[in-house]
């Protein structure tokens, strides 16, 4: 295939990259330049800012234009004016109406309307937003993916990488209860790879990509994290769970401070949504454990700033006022 991708450099549209070249297609990624990376050498390159000037890739047809980096409508609008066959979508499951549904699926209510003020609410709004341009687009050749939270190596969130990390220090560990509170990711290679698959095999739709394969709990995450900090000498952890009203009144920020976590009857379905139609179309997830490898070979190796999770010095105070 002839394979134009919108970004390319960081995080998922990295590994997209490397996987379509990988997979012997023609890639071309189109940038800014302004994120240093090491493309494999067969990629080509060509600089420009999507919200001002497309003429680097206007006069060319794609077979595919694969879009990871789009947040506002009036990009996607810009770049429906390229010339392709199929046009693959990096969405979120952010889109969806309504988290306190366990299960949701792909025909689940989107956000309509929204307020602005509302962070979160806007990131989803207008990622739906852009997902109805493209299907109006692309009515019968358009490709929707809604990852949840992602990991991997190159994460700039730190939010799955933060867990890694932190086994990797070992001792008291705060964590939110319960321990069998559900918890779903999915490594940037395996969606990557499912974004191939979709556009080798001219598969068409929308797609909910969250993993693992079967139900996980946050103690089967931390217990296969703190295996695997194990085998590289890491100090045993102690798992300190707290309620999740102690932590809230404690200020203890959900989702940055602490990674999947998301309190509330509101948001109980946020971490459970289901997967079936991506794994029928052929996603393949791999083990836990092998994402964790895969993130600390990066972080030990390249030692990048992790912006998530609690500090060594916040945490510790954290479980001394638990504990007293």
């Amino acid at each position: 295939m002839n394979v134009l991708v919108l970004g390319g450099t960081r995080f998922l549209g990295r590994h997209t990259v490397e996987t379509l070249a990988g997979r012997g297609h023609r890639v071309v990624s189109f940038h800014r330049g302004s994120t240093p990376c090491a493309l494999p050498s067969e990629v080509e390159e060509r600089f420009g800012d999507r919200n001002a000037d497309l003429s680097a890739v206007d006069t060319e047809r794609w077979d595919a234009i694969v879009d990871v980096n789009a947040f506002e409508p009036e990009q996607v609008e810009r770049s429906l004016r390229l010339r392709a066959d199929r046009y693959l979508f990096v969405s979120t499951v952010s889109v969806y109406a309504d988290f306190s549904v366990v299960g949701i699926v792909e025909d689940a209510a989107t956000i309509d309307t929204f307020d602005p003020a509302d962070a979160a609410a806007a990131y989803g709004g207008k990622k739906a937003a852009c997902e109805r341009l493209v299907r109006e687009r692309y009515p019968q050749n358009a490709v929707i993916l809604r990852p949840g939270l992602i990991a991997g190596r190159w994460d700039y969130t730190g939010r799955f990488t933060y867990w890694c990390e932190r086994l990797l220090r070992g001792g008291s560990v705060l964590v939110a209860a319960p321990p069998d509170r559900r918890v779903q990711f999915v490594d940037a290679t395996d969606l990557a790879r499912f974004a191939e698959t979709a556009l080798a095999r001219e598969i068409c739709g929308v797609f909910n990509v969250v993993g693992p394969s079967r139900p996980t709990s946050m103690a089967q995450l931390l217990r296969e994290a703190a295996s695997v900090a194990r085998e590289r000498g890491a100090l045993s952890s102690r798992f300190c769970w707290s309620d999740a009203a102690l932590l809230t009144e404690l200020g203890v920020e959900p989702w940055t401070e602490m990674p999947l976590w998301a309190p509330g009857d509101e948001w109980s379905g946020l971490l459970q949504i289901s997967n079936a139609a991506a794994l029928a179309a052929g996603l393949e997830l791999r083990p836990m454990a092998a994402t964790v490898r895969s993130v600390l070979d990066w972080t030990q190796a390249e030692h990048p700033h992790n912006p998530a999770g609690l500090d060594a010095g916040r945490e510790a105070e954290l479980i001394a006022q638990i504990a007293g």
